[in-house]
């Protein structure tokens, strides 16, 4: 006869997800899909963003110009990977998942501010990445958070 209370000792130990947590997991989340979605249609137009480069650049071959295409593309797919994956393991209480979304949502933070120092101005979409990458920070950073997930180590 089945009955709707959980197995003792399943539900009964594990502590309800804190607002913060939640928060990380969203944010993260949103980071991953635009980065992710950034990669596949840059991907996409490889040849266009490559002959655009060549046309309106003074002197760039067009090896130089496709280096330069991945190179904007690889390290937004690779910290797109990184924050998909800590978004989902962070609810199931893995400790690394917090580290490494931590560290990818600061790379994130820096590589931003990079870019908008680089382009002497803020866009909107500079703009949305900073500030969902900064939540994710503050929000991992947080007392509950840490509460929440378990110690990366235990000391003997």
């Amino acid at each position: 006869m089945p009955t709707d209370q959980p197995p003792a000792g399943d539900r009964a130990e594990r502590p309800p997800m804190p607002p913060s947590v939640r928060v990380a997991v969203i944010v993260m989340g949103v980071l991953a899909a635009l980065l992710l979605t950034n990669a596949a249609l840059l991907w996409y137009g490889y040849d266009a963003a490559v002959d655009r480069l060549v046309d309106e650049g003074q002197d760039i071959s067009r090896s130089e110009a496709s280096r330069f295409v991945l190179m904007s593309l690889v390290p937004y797919l690779v910290i797109g990977l990184v924050l998909a994956l800590a978004a989902w393991f962070l609810p199931r209480r893995q400790p690394w998942a917090r580290w490494i979304g931590l560290a990818a949502s600061g790379l994130l933070a820096l590589l931003t501010l990079m870019s908008a120092l680089s382009l002497g101005g803020v866009t909107i979409a500079l703009l949305l990445v900073l500030v969902l990458s900064l939540a994710a920070v503050s929000s991992l950073l947080s007392r509950t958070t840490g509460d929440w997930v378990p110690k990366l180590r235990t000391r003997s």
